[in-house]
């Protein structure tokens, strides 16, 4: 699939826009009961555990590339298909899912700004039908490491004031539970930060306002940028908001905290 020609955040009103065109497969990423309680019409449901996946040592890594590719043919993702995926509320499952599928090589996938929360809260449809599934055809053909960072690599940029370390956890995380601390020299931005709070839903804020609080903290485009929290989601989140925002060198440390405070990384 070719670099995502259109934006990863969307509105309500794109995609349903988007939607009524053909070569497109929507995925839900909730969980299984509450797709079965009611779901966009004609979306399919996909286990988000498949990427969350650990180690031995029950850190995150990135998924095989078997099971990837197993798991969307099986949801009936084509080589031309766009995907939209949907999740609750944040998106954290639809993010961590978007990061996986950015890292091999497939990037035409959109998120609707505000989840399915804001679908329901507008008063738009969701039917009990699930749809018959023809399996895909989709092959990952390469992987991009340009986007995941390991914690060696942190351990000999740890100085390089071409990078910027972002701890995308609460400042609670930070300071006060059993995971205090941080990985030296790290920026904080929390990533609820990335949102406005409406009585029913979340979107997020302009962009605008967004590249001001980043570029504050001295996160600037000109610099790599390493996320990470504790279990990659938040990061996964602030990294494709990043790349919609135009940073161009964005890397998500997939293990995160917990990894690092375990394994002899200093703080």
């Amino acid at each position: 699939m070719n670099l995502n020609p259109k934006a990863i955040f969307i509105s309500t009103k794109k995609f349903e826009e988007e939607t009524k065109q053909n070569n497109h497969k929507i995925l839900d990423l909730r969980e299984y009961s509450k797709y079965e309680e009611g779901h966009i019409a004609n979306s399919v449901f996909i286990d988000s555990s498949i990427f969350s996946w650990k180690n031995i040592e029950g850190y995150n890594e990135i998924p095989p590339k078997e099971i990837v590719e197993q798991t969307l043919q099986q949801a009936g993702i084509n080589e031309d298909d766009y995907i939209y995926l949907i999740d609750d509320v944040f998106n954290l499952n639809c993010s961590l899912a978007a990061w996986t599928l950015h890292y091999y090589g497939i990037s035409n996938i959109s998120l609707i700004d505000g989840a399915l929360q804001k679908w329901i809260y507008e008063g738009k449809k969701l039917t009990k039908k699930i749809p018959n599934i023809e399996p895909g055809n989709i092959k990952i053909k390469n992987s991009n490491e340009e986007i995941f960072i390991s914690r060696d690599e942190i351990m000999l940029n740890i100085y390089n004031e071409n990078y910027v370390f972002v701890d995308n956890r609460s400042e609670f995380s930070r300071t006060m539970d059993s995971q205090g601390g941080s990985i030296p020299g790290s920026k904080f931005y929390w990533w609820m930060d990335l949102f406005e709070e409406h009585p029913d839903f979340f979107v997020l804020k302009k962009e605008k306002k967004i590249l001001d609080d980043l570029e504050q903290l001295d996160i600037t485009k000109d610099k790599t940028v390493v996320l990470y929290c504790e279990n990659a989601a938040q990061s996964a989140l602030v990294y494709l908001v990043l790349k919609s925002i135009g940073y161009k060198h964005v890397r998500v440390y997939l293990a995160g905290y917990n990894e690092w405070r375990l394994c002899g990384g200093f703080v």
